[in-house]
């Protein structure tokens, strides 16, 4: 392949489990990277494919895997409302902080206005008041998104969550 994908990877991106069982079976690398650094564990977050993601993970993918962007597949998997994918990928204790590319998965879910996922975020403990590379938080970024009801419930989580309604930072 020109940009480095192997069967694999097109098999996970195309979210063929019975395929990619029998790839894995032969020995094919479950952490082998496109030219982008992209790895099948990351395309299947991306895509949603739950399965695939669980199976990759079974097979040792590493979960932090980092795009040249610097996006895990956690991030990806948020990035796109792909709740299930999230769950599989939290069982694993991906990085919730801030990543290479200057976000969080959080960050991600808010922009983009998945609540589910952020709901799923919440209940790990993420830090709510992490700053992007902008310097902007997750509640920042869904009240600019246009997604005030998101930035009022994270709000209200850490005031009901926090002893006196503090937050981590202060």
């Amino acid at each position: 392949m020109v940009d480095g994908a192997t069967s694999l990877f097109i098999t996970a991106q195309n979210g063929h489990l019975k395929l990619l069982k029998y790839l894995i079976s032969k020995g094919a690398d479950v952490n082998a990277k496109r030219q982008d650094q992209a790895t099948p564990l990351w395309i299947a977050s991306q895509m949603g494919h739950v399965p695939v993601v669980r199976e990759l993970l079974l097979a040792n993918a590493e979960v932090d895997a980092l795009r040249e962007d610097g996006a895990t597949p956690l991030f990806k998997a948020c990035h796109k409302g792909h709740l299930e994918v999230t769950e599989q990928l939290l069982r694993y204790k991906p990085t919730l902080g801030l990543l290479q590319n200057g976000e969080t998965p959080l960050h991600a879910a808010a922009l983009f206005g998945h609540m589910k996922v952020i709901k799923l975020l919440l209940s790990y403990s993420v830090d709510t008041q992490i700053k992007n590379k902008e310097g902007k938080t997750a509640v920042e970024l869904a009240r600019e998104a246009g997604y005030d009801y998101i930035a009022k419930f994270v709000e209200s989580y850490v005031r009901s969550s926090t002893p006196n309604g503090s937050t981590s930072s202060s």
